[in-house]
């Protein structure tokens, strides 16, 4: 067990601290745009509900849209940080 420990000190004296937050900064920006985008074509999609009757969109909220707008954008926004993370780091998807 510690010469796991000492491998992570080890590979934090050489470089892992500035590398780690080179590549946090670079998953911080690139997840930024892209929850503005994300934003953005979830507000379109709930923004075309603005037409029905609203008999329509009474049912349409009893039937979970709302929630199922919220796991979409939920979704898509936590792969989006994933991917930007595992991709600026070179990390292999197992």
């Amino acid at each position: 067990m510690w010469a796991i420990v000492i491998k992570i000190a080890q590979w934090f004296a050489v470089g892992g601290i500035p590398a780690f937050m080179i590549h946090a900064g670079l998953t911080v920006a690139v997840f930024s745009g892209l929850e503005i985008l994300i934003t953005e074509a979830l507000n379109l999609a709930i923004d075309a509900f603005a037409g029905l009757p609203s008999i329509a969109f009474n049912l349409a909220l009893l039937s979970g849209a709302a929630t199922f707008f919220n796991i979409i954008g939920s979704a898509l926004l936590t792969r989006v940080a994933l991917v930007t993370l595992t991709q600026s780091m070179n990390l292999k998807r197992s």
